[in-house]
């Protein structure tokens, strides 16, 4: 079973991630095209279609959560950095 996705839709980061958590429901194959991410499935039932749309949809959202905090997080990480550093300066 091939499934294709719109690249303006899911992003790499979405799709690889996605498929990275798929190898222990079934084997695939990603391939590029150049508006289309095209995923191979060795099986394709019910349950491998459910499990691949939750990923999806849980990696959609990680990704808009992490473009909403990126900038507090690094932020967060710099100033944490900066006190490491003056305390090893002292």
């Amino acid at each position: 079973m091939k499934k294709s996705l719109l690249k303006t839709k899911d992003s790499e980061w979405v799709v690889r991630n996605s498929l990275y958590w798929m190898s222990t429901v079934t084997r695939w194959k990603l391939d590029e095209g150049d508006e289309h991410w095209i995923v191979s499935f060795e099986d394709w039932n019910d349950e491998v279609e459910f499990e691949f749309e939750r990923l999806l949809n849980d990696y959609k959202l990680r990704e808009k959560l992490q473009a909403y905090t990126g900038q507090v997080r690094s932020s967060i990480i710099d100033n944490v950095l900066r006190s490491i550093d003056s305390r090893f300066s002292q």
